[in-house]
């Protein structure tokens, strides 16, 4: 499915409430845009993977009480997925770190880095999960200022404030990694 227009999306929200089949449709279209939002946030695969499905599973269950406020579909898995990833990586901080934990750069769902992109993603895990979430979504999804605020919960200057210091702090670490 290559576009899918706001009435469209409407219409098969209403559907998929009584027949999950018409759920299928969102499912395809929504797919690789949360795949690619999981693996930037994780750079991981199989944690990315897990997000995801997690991600559609909460939403089929919510469903019925999901409200359209003027926003996507998407607005709302993105808030799904951004706490799932949350929660993960809470419950990980808990848990004794491996330092052997590398970036996977062993993916599909198309989506190919160059070293460079390698370095940037490594780049974008160390910073403060806001900051990283804004960035993704907003330089990566390519959403709004509007959309992104939407989906974190915050103004559209809080969303232009945490952009900016994401990419201070991006660029701050990119020179510190061609120093090394």
């Amino acid at each position: 499915m290559l576009a899918l227009t706001r009435d469209q999306e409407s219409q098969l929200v209403e559907e998929s409430r009584s027949n999950l089949d018409a759920f299928g449709d969102l499912y395809e279209y929504y797919l690789p845009k949360m795949y690619r939002f999981a693996y930037y946030r994780t750079g991981n695969k199989q944690v990315a993977e897990d997000v995801v499905a997690q991600t559609f599973l909460q939403a089929i269950e919510a469903l019925s009480r999901y409200e359209d406020r003027g926003f996507s579909l998407g607005c709302w898995l993105y808030q799904i997925a951004g706490n799932i990833i949350r929660t993960r990586h809470r419950l990980r901080s808990r848990e004794l770190s491996c330092p052997g934990d590398k970036f996977d750069a062993d993916w599909d769902m198309s989506i190919e880095f160059l070293p460079e992109q390698i370095s940037l993603q490594k780049a974008l895990q160390t910073l403060p999960d806001a900051q990283q979430q804004v960035l993704v979504l907003r330089y990566i999804q390519d959403l709004s200022i509007k959309e992104v605020a939407q989906i974190i919960g915050r103004s559209e200057g809080a969303v232009k404030q945490l952009a900016f210091r994401g990419l201070e702090n991006m660029r701050e670490r990119m020179n510190s990694f061609e120093k090394q």
